[in-house]
Order: C-alpha cells, then sequence, then structure tokens
C-alpha cells in the first residue's frame, strides 16, 4: 500500500498526470479533488510541493508562500489543523530541512546557514536521490546545491551539465558559477549562449552570467552585443554585476551605440540600493557601485560630450539621471 502524496494518510487512489507525465501526483479520492479545485490544506500544499515543485496546480498564484489557497474552487476545510510546517520545528532535521527549502519562495541566508551543521555528504546524497526520483526539481535543487555545497559538489555538477536540459539553461548557471571553477563554468555557459539564434531568448539567458560576478562577462558583452538590436535592460543588470569600472564605462560610451547605451544603463543601475523599487531582486540584494572613478566633472564631460551627439529621449534621461545622482553612483552617501 501506497500512502496518498498529499495527506499522507489515506492510500493512493487516483494517478494524475495533468502536470507531469513522468512523475503524476498519486493522491487519494479527497485529496484529488481539493488538488484539481486549488483548495488544498497547507500541510497538503507543502507535501506535495516536496515532490512536484511548482507545477500549475501549485503555482504561486494559486497558494501563497504559507500554502493558504488564494483562489479555491471550493471551501478550503479544517485548514487549521493542516499547517504549514514551522520552520524551528524542522531545522535540525536534514530531510525536512531540504523539504522545507524547496518549497518555499525565497531561499535566505539563515536558511543556507542551518546547513552548515550537517555533512556534505548527506546534504549530496539527499539532493541526488531527489533529483533521481524527479526532475522536475533541477532548479531549486541547483539553486540549494549552488549556495551550500560550492566546489564540494563539482563532479555531480560537471555530471548534470552533461544531460542537461538548454530550455532551462538559467537553471544552471548559479551552479556553474558557484560549484566549479570560474573559467571553466563560464566557459560551458557561454558555449551554449553561443548557440542561442532568438535575440530575446539570448538577452533572457545572458542574465545567467550575473552569478559569475567577472570583468569576463564585460568582455563578452563586448563580443557579442551585435547579436542583437533591441538592448534590453539585461545587458545593464549583467554589466553591473561584473566589476564596471569607469575605464568600461568612458570606453564604452565613446564608442557609441550600442555599448554607449548599455554604459549608461549600467551606470543608472549602480545607483541601486536595497529600497530602490522597480530593479531586479538581485541588484537590490547586491548593491553595487561604480569603480575606480574619475572626478565628477571630468565624467560629466564625458557624458556631456555624448549627449551632444546623440540626444534622444532615452539617453537623455538616463544621463540627467546619473549627473544629478554621483552621491548614489559612487555610494559615498
Amino acid at each position: 500500500m501506497i500512502n496518498c502524496q498529499s495527506c499522507e494518510l489515506k492510500t493512493v487512489e487516483i494517478i494524475e498526470s495533468c502536470d507531469n507525465e513522468n512523475y503524476p501526483y498519486r493522491v487519494c479520492i479527497e485529496c484529488h479533488q481539493r488538488l484539481i479545485d486549488r483548495a488544498l490544506r497547507p500541510l497538503e500544499y507543502f507535501n506535495l510541493s516536496v515532490k512536484h515543485g511548482k507545477t500549475y496546480l501549485l503555482h504561486d498564484d494559486f497558494y501563497d508562500e504559507n500554502g493558504k489557497a488564494c483562489q479555491p474552487d471550493s471551501e478550503v476545510i479544517d485548514e487549521t489543523s493542516h499547517n504549514f510546517p514551522n520552520f524551528d520545528s524542522i531545522k535540525n532535521n536534514l530531510e525536512e530541512l531540504i523539504d522545507y527549502s524547496i518549497v518555499i519562495w525565497w531561499v535566505t541566508t539563515p536558511l543556507i546557514q542551518e546547513f552548515q551543521k550537517f555533512n556534505k555528504s548527506q546534504i549530496l546524497s539527499s539532493f541526488q536521490s531527489r533529483m533521481i526520483e524527479n526532475r522536475f526539481l533541477d532548479g531549486r535543487i541547483y539553486e540549494l546545491t549552488a549556495k551550500i555545497l560550492g566546489h564540494f559538489a563539482a563532479d555531480w555538477i560537471r555530471s548534470e551539465w552533461k544531460i542537461r536540459d538548454n530550455n532551462k539553461l538559467l537553471d544552471y548557471s548559479e551552479c556553474l558559477a558557484n560549484c566549479l571553477p570560474v573559467d571553466e563554468g563560464f566557459y560551458y555557459y557561454t558555449e551554449e549562449l553561443e548557440r542561442i539564434d532568438s535575440p530575446s531568448l539570448l538577452s533572457e539567458n545572458l542574465t545567467g552570467l550575473i552569478h559569475f560576478k567577472s570583468k569576463l562577462s564585460l568582455d563578452w558583452i563586448e563580443n557579442n552585443i551585435k547579436r542583437v538590436i533591441n538592448i534590453s535592460n539585461s545587458w545593464g543588470y549583467l554589466a553591473v554585476a561584473s566589476g564596471f569600472d569607469w575605464d568600461r564605462a568612458k570606453k564604452w560610451i565613446n564608442s557609441g551605440r550600442p555599448l554607449s547605451l548599455i554604459s549608461l544603463d549600467t551606470l543608472v543601475n549602480c545607483s541601486v540600493t536595497n529600497e530602490t523599487q522597480n530593479s531586479t531582486l538581485w541588484l537590490k540584494e547586491n548593491p553595487q557601485r561604480l569603480l575606480n572613478p574619475d572626478t565628477i566633472d571630468n565624467m560629466n564631460f564625458v557624458l556631456l560630450n555624448y549627449l551632444s551627439k546623440d540626444n534622444v529621449a532615452r539617453v537623455r534621461n538616463n544621463i540627467n539621471y546619473i549627473t544629478q545622482n554621483w552621491d548614489k553612483i559612487l555610494k559615498t552617501k
């Protein structure tokens, strides 16, 4: 007899493959109805998410971060007796801590610190076993591997890279950056970027290079920017995470479009703090500053000289903002 993956009390009566044919939900009749109705109780949502990850029926559009149903098609029954697990009650058990880490929305520093008291071999073994059972967990498992195990998991990440799903390239970026030597991981990732034909798909996936925090990315931008026509914000977010300094900024500005546009976007990004609205989560959590600046007068001269040659709204707005916010860009306050 196999217990229902949701309530873990009754036996399996229905195998539901609507979200994943390779790893279907195995539930009792009552839990199946609650699953379809998006009316799971918090603990049932947790139990299913541990095994299945963020599938359509378990999506965060339908449940909040504590597993409470947000858009149920039927009444959520007896919710309070099926509570979402409490972090303090599970943090001393490795498997329960991994369960919790798979389900929660954000992997935080305090959570990562709790893993330091456990054996890395045991952690890696558990990650590997869970991936064998359901590869749909790969995105979160790779993120945890990058943040917890680093170079200890290098051989496993190399083996995972050999069987990668190129449609999920971003999922591999952080573990390539954290688990392998920088040059090796950077080579693997950029080799795949070279194979992308779609400019929009390239702009989406290049953000994975942010995790490398390397000037190699600035050289890569110079060599690949002509592959796109429309310069999205992605390029400026990558540049600001890669050791951007004034020499590079000036070089790109003086070279003209398209690098000049990225340079201006990047200078604006240098002003981001953890209180800035409408920026990426990574940058808000890791505010950057312009490295090795010149005097403000000299930098303003370069910017205003460029503005006289390219006085369009995007350029004008960025330069006006930059010249008025050097204190934020240089992080002098």
